[in-house]
C-alpha cells in the first residue's frame, strides 16, 4: 500500500513539475500532435474523440472545411482514410493554455476516389483542457513540389555611387 501512494504522490508532483517547467510543454504539444497524427492513420476513433475538441473546426487543404462529427465520420465510414501522415519541420509555441503547432507533414490520403500523395503546411491550435492538449482549430495548405526560389536582392551597379549625395 505503501509503494501505491509513493508512486501516485511522484505522478502528481512530476504532473506539477510540467505545470511548473514550461520548457517541457512544448514536448508535450508536440507529442500530442503526433499521436493526433497516428491515430488518424490507423483510424483509432476513440483516440482521436479524445484528441479533438468538440468546437473542432478542421480545413483541409482542399479547402473543405469539417467539424469534429463530419471529421470522424469521414475517417469512419471510408470516405477518407489517411494512409500516412507524418508531421516534420514541427515547432510548437505555448500561450498560457493555448498551444499552435506550425509544421510540414507528409500524407498520402485516400479521398473522394482518389489517392493523392501531399507535401502539407499546416497550424494547428491547441488548448490544454483537463490536463491534456485537445485540438480546435487545424488549416493546411499544400506545398507545391518545387516551391520558388527567393527573389535576390538588387545588386548595387558599380558605374554609380552608393551615396546619393551630390559628388564634387
Amino acid at each position: 500500500m505503501r509503494f501505491i501512494s509513493v508512486a501516485v504522490a511522484l505522478g502528481l508532483v512530476a504532473l506539477g513539475a510540467w505545470a511548473a517547467h514550461p520548457a517541457d510543454a512544448p514536448r508535450a504539444l508536440l507529442g500530442a500532435d503526433a499521436a493526433r497524427a497516428q491515430a488518424m492513420v490507423a483510424g483509432d476513433l476513440a483516440v482521436l474523440d479524445r484528441a479533438l475538441g468538440d468546437d473542432l473546426s478542421y480545413g483541409h487543404s482542399n479547402g473543405v472545411l469539417e467539424d469534429k462529427g463530419a471529421l470522424l465520420e469521414s475517417i469512419r465510414s471510408g470516405a477518407r482514410r489517411y494512409r500516412s501522415l507524418t508531421p516534420r519541420e514541427a515547432s510548437a509555441r505555448l500561450y498560457g493554455d493555448t498551444g499552435i503547432v506550425v509544421a510540414l507533414a507528409d500524407a498520402e490520403v485516400d479521398a473522394q476516389g482518389q489517392s493523392r500523395a501531399l507535401v502539407l503546411r499546416y497550424t494547428a491550435t491547441y488548448v490544454r483542457r483537463q490536463e491534456r492538449w485537445v485540438l480546435v482549430a487545424y488549416q493546411s495548405t499544400t506545398v507545391p513540389a518545387t516551391v520558388p526560389a527567393p527573389v535576390p536582392a538588387p545588386t548595387p551597379n558599380p558605374s554609380r555611387p552608393a551615396s546619393h549625395e551630390a559628388q564634387p
